[in-house]
């Protein structure tokens, strides 16, 4: 609100108790501390209280100077409600005697830190598990409280709270995700703002920033129509952080918005050949053999329901990861084309990925090959075991498959026909370096600290802003706005003196920063 009304901020205990003095008759004792002057001062008091009543009567009325649950009122009334919190989601391995049963709801936590005062974050098992031969188990795991804060990385996870006979350890080979906190103030008045600044129109781009906005972890959205052809609209995001949107995130905003086609093939019954697979309870077993590849074949044009982008995800595992060479090769072979499938409908990349033991896990876990098929093209999955690595073990169990574009039955948010692709958005790295000039006495490594910050939060608040470009004088401007700093020189953004065009779905995230 910029200014309160004149008859509000007027309304002080002394110019009250003066304009009831003034009425009252000029041969009266009016002075300080006479009968009247103190008989008068309560009321006074009273009512220059009820003006700052009203005034903030009126801050909690509107929507940019309310706050908390009043702001709740205010965004209910257009129908947008504040995001809870999230409670985060992963993995652990436990380990112990072969058979033993792990009962949905165990709790297993990470260890205090009584130096940093750190606690303990309790998570709970979602469902029984049985430890399998190897005397391994890997379980979905869901943190006990909602927030942030159940984001722990990998291998931080070690204590058992619910004590089970036969277990012996536990741990997370991954980091934890998704955990989030109540939306706060800021981010709920600006898809207020939002939604009620760009009305809705039946499917229009107000509507997919709207849409994708209400998933929690969605830190800004862009929405380009017509991108990959007629009847597609591209919506790319970035999370809480900033950064491009994870793929969990990514799929919720899909599935959010307009659901994918989704189904699974079993890897045993794919065409297996080459040398050294065979079929081992339930997966094709891949090991090295010296006469040649090992090879998993499925013809994908038969069964794919549409045209466009889609993601193949090959669950597998290898009985360990310390390989370094080159172990397993995936990739959609265009049999019409004779050559790699292209990633993107416009692009040269080829729809192929290599990997190395050290780049799998122990447990089945997802890697991911994008392609796009043009309706028309034969088209193959191609596995294939190499035989540059000559020890690592490799388990395919299946390939899931997901359409990068919606299916256009009018399922979710988006209206009939709209084939939509929800992806994150493209990272452009900034670097900087500079050498500043200090301020007589100052702590040189702590302005250096502050500079470095500066750059980070300029870069930072340029995500997915009406301008979001990297201007050069900018960062010169944040480095000269820190206490401390007199002059700097040899300013290089991205090893050059111009500004940084980003694109309308990218977003400069902070690189290396450099100051001296």
């Amino acid at each position: 609100m910029a200014e309160l009304p004149e008859y509000l901020t007027d309304q002080t205990e002394d110019a009250i108790r003066q304009r009831m003095l003034d009425r009252l008759p000029a041969d009266l004792d009016k002075s300080e501390g006479s009968l009247i002057w103190d008989a008068l001062s309560p009321a006074a008091i009273e009512l220059a209280l009820a003006a700052l009543w009203a005034q903030e009567v009126l801050r909690r009325s509107f929507a940019t100077t309310t706050f908390g649950p009043y702001l709740d009122l205010r965004a209910m009334e257009h129908g947008t409600t504040r995001r809870p919190a999230v409670k985060a989601a992963g993995q652990v391995r436990f380990t112990g005697t072969p058979g033993t049963v792990i009962p949905a709801g165990t709790l297993v936590a990470t260890p205090a830190d009584a130096v940093t005062g750190t606690p303990s974050i309790e998570f709970a098992t979602k469902a029984e598990a049985v430890l399998e031969e190897s005397g391994t188990a890997l379980v979905e795991i869901e943190a006990a409280e909602a927030g942030g804060s159940g984001n722990v990385p990998a291998g931080a996870i070690s204590l058992m709270v619910t004590p089970v006979p036969g277990v012996t350890g536990v741990t997370n080979l991954t980091a934890t995700f998704g955990g989030l906190d109540t939306e706060d103030d800021a981010s709920l008045l600006a898809r207020l703002l939002q939604r009620v600044r760009s009305p809705s129109s039946s499917g229009n781009k107000a509507d997919y920033i709207r849409w994708a906005s209400e998933v929690a972890g969605v830190g800004g959205v862009s929405v380009v129509p017509v991108k990959y052809g007629p009847g597609t609209v591209s919506v790319a995001i970035i999370g809480m952080d900033k950064k491009p949107a994870p793929p969990e995130l990514v799929d919720a905003v899909q599935d959010y918005i307009a659901p994918p086609h989704r189904f699974a093939v079993e890897a045993e019954s794919m065409t297996v050949g080459g040398f050294g697979t065979s079929i081992d309870d339930g997966a094709v077993k891949m090991i090295f053999d010296a006469d040649g590849p090992g090879t998993i074949r499925h013809l994908l044009h038969p069964i794919l329901p549409q045209l466009g982008i889609w993601r193949l995800k090959m669950i597998a595992k290898v009985n360990d990861n310390d390989g370094a060479d080159n172990l397993l090769q995936i990739g959609v072979w265009n049999i019409s084309e004779e050559g790699w499938a292209a990633t993107t409908p416009t692009g040269s990349d080829p729809a192929l990925v290599t990997l190395r033991g050290s780049g799998m896990q122990t447990d089945y876990a997802e890697h991911v090959v994008e392609f796009y098929w043009n309706g028309q093209d034969q088209i193959e999955l191609r596995i294939d075991r190499l035989t540059t690595d000559t020890t690592t073990t490799v388990w395919v169990d299946r390939v899931d498959f997901v359409s990068a574009f919606s299916r256009d039955d009018g399922e979710g948010l988006a209206p009939i026909g709209a084939r939509v692709y929800v992806e994150p958005a493209v990272a452009v790295f900034i670097s900087v370096s500079v050498t500043l000039t200090y301020a007589a006495g100052v702590n040189q490594a702590s302005v250096r600290a502050a500079v470095e910050q500066a750059i980070k939060d300029y870069i930072v608040s340029l995500a997915f802003a009406v301008n979001n470009d990297v201007i050069y004088t900018q960062v010169g401007s944040a480095i000269l706005g820190v206490q401390g700093v007199v002059d700097y020189a040899d300013l290089l953004v991205n090893g050059g003196t111009t500004n940084i065009v980003i694109g309308e779905q990218e977003v400069a995230v902070p690189g290396t920063v450099t100051v001296v």
